[in-house]
């Protein structure tokens, strides 16, 4: 069962892993992520093995990227490859972090979103800048590493049509945290689910995305077609893009998932979000996406 979070790392920059260690103690120590790097292979352990265990267990991959990291024969060819497949075919989520200027452009590492802004490394940060960088980055591997079974309940909206106000029904008393049931006057009884969110997605949306880096904002066009299909442009400091692919929303859990691909005219790469959704109405969807974007989206 993959329900770890692998970090790899050059032993050059291990105070960097000691100051991630350091921020993420509390998630440690609640149960929240459980950690797995190198440092905690005992002496007389066949390290290789207890290396190899480790990445099959992995449910997320941290990789503290510098010149070092990159120049390292065996995370080049111990690490990477199975982290890497696992990624593309296993449902492993890799967060990167920019510890120092390296070229990490020349590398696959490129396709993935790092979990902070590349041009300013964490090295380059004053200390107090450092902690907070280091505080974004724990609450993205959290985000990453919750079991989408322990997501927040779920709430239903009742729409009669999309000239009403939309009405949003209290949550589902849970008797185990001693709630009890609210007295539903007959005319809200009368209301019935008739908009989901699979319902209200196809359309065109105009998405206001707020990145988890201080002052990086991007916008998004994107068209959710009926049949599951999707395509837009994303703008982002990086530059315009295009994306297209598949949409999946899931009411249940107030989720939607974004899969495919992403083009700049001259390199394709994959794309792919999975939003936490927080609000929404029939013109409006607010959310958060595992990576810690904050999102709006409006209907035009």
């Amino acid at each position: 069962m993959r329900d770890q979070v692998f970090i790899s790392y050059s032993h050059n920059d291990k105070d960097w892993l000691e100051k991630l260690q350091t921020v993420l103690k509390p998630l440690i120590r609640k149960g929240v992520v459980n950690i797995w790097d190198d440092t905690r292979i005992q002496a007389g352990q066949k390290w290789r093995e207890e290396i190899k265990t480790a990445l099959s267990g992995a449910k997320v991959a941290v990789l503290l990227v510098s010149p070092d990291f990159l120049a390292s024969e065996f995370i080049a060819e111990g690490e990477l490859p199975p982290l890497l497949k696992a990624a593309a075919g296993e449902g492993l989520t890799i967060i990167w972090v920019p510890v120092r200027d390296s070229l990490f452009t020349e590398t696959e590492i490129a396709e993935y979103q790092a979990a902070f802004d590349p041009t300013r490394p964490l090295a380059g940060l004053s200390p107090a800048e450092v902690d907070k960088a280091l505080v974004e980055i724990s609450k993205k591997i959290k985000a990453a590493t919750v079991d989408l079974r322990q997501a927040p309940k779920p709430f239903a909206l009742s729409i009669e049509n999309t000239d009403q106000p939309v009405r949003r029904h209290p949550p589902i008393p849970d008797p185990d945290m001693g709630e009890e049931p609210e007295a539903i006057d007959s005319a809200n009884a009368a209301h019935t689910i008739r908009s989901t969110l699979t319902d209200i997605l196809p359309g065109s949306w105009q998405i206001s995305i707020q990145m988890a880096f201080p002052g990086a904002a991007g916008q998004m066009r994107l068209e959710l077609l009926p049949n599951g299909f999707f395509r837009g442009n994303l703008m982002t400091p990086m530059g315009m893009t295009t994306v297209d692919g598949q949409w999946m929303a899931n009411p249940m859990l107030n989720q939607i998932g974004l899969q495919g691909r992403q083009s700049n005219g001259y390199q394709v790469i994959p794309y792919g979000m999975m939003i936490q959704i927080t609000y929404f109405d029939a013109q409006q969807i607010v959310g958060m996406s595992a990576a810690g974007e904050q999102l709006t989206w409006q209907k035009v």
